[in-house]
């Protein structure tokens, strides 16, 4: 729904700037949220096969 808008950066706005930015406010976090909730499921997922190798190896499956 963003589109562009939802990018994390935008060239030109510098820290401390005091621009507003640009489209709606709501847009501002849309891709930090969505990068983080991806990287969430990749190392749960992770975590779960290395607890299924260690189960292998303790109990000799």
């Amino acid at each position: 729904m963003a589109g562009h808008y939802g990018a994390p950066y935008f060239r030109g706005f510098g820290e401390g700037d005091n621009e507003h930015g640009i489209g709606p406010a709501w847009a501002n976090r849309a891709a930090p949220v969505y990068f983080n909730t991806r990287k969430t499921t990749i190392y749960g997922g992770s975590n779960e096969i290395q607890r299924g190798i260690i189960a292998k190896m303790v109990l000799g499956l």
